[in-house]
């Protein structure tokens, strides 16, 4: 059974970059949100930094997920409390505490965290990384191919 409980948004930057999160390699980078959104479709995103490539939900930045997890036991605890509502007998009754209330609509404001931008000439697009990714090398995010 799956039931979608909220929404996370991810704001773009004045340039149109979002930060993503490698889950493996835990380093930041930004791609083009209209890429994400637009023309990525069934397509995975590699990491810059490693140069794994995954699908996209596996690039959400940890406050993010944060976040997610708080709203999933929310929505775990409300779950519970309903399917123990109204049992009473001679010999049980049950009492529940009301479940707290959430924002299950989440709008995350892009963080800049001294990216330097740079454009990848093999998909003709930009990209933002850490100065000491882009110093010691780094794959294009949208293609795999490493770049420098």
């Amino acid at each position: 059974m799956s039931k979608t409980v909220g929404k996370a948004t991810l704001e773009a930057d004045e340039d149109g970059l979002v930060t993503l999160q490698c889950n493996r390699c835990r380093s930041r980078f930004k791609v083009n949100c209209t890429y994400l959104n637009n023309d990525l479709e069934d397509k995975e995103i590699y990491c810059p930094v490693c140069g794994i490539s995954e699908e996209l939900n596996t690039f959400w930045p940890e406050e993010i997920i944060e976040e997610a997890k708080k709203v999933a036991l929310v929505e775990a605890e409300r779950m519970i409390t309903d399917a123990l509502k109204g049992i009473n007998s001679k010999f049980m009754k049950v009492k529940t505490k009301p479940v707290q209330k959430v924002d299950t609509n989440m709008i995350f404001k892009n963080k800049d965290y001294d990216m330097q931008k740079v454009k990848v000439h093999c998909c003709n697009r930009e990209i933002a990384l850490m100065p000491a990714d882009v110093t010691s090398g780094f794959y294009c995010p949208y293609c795999g191919r490493i770049v420098k």
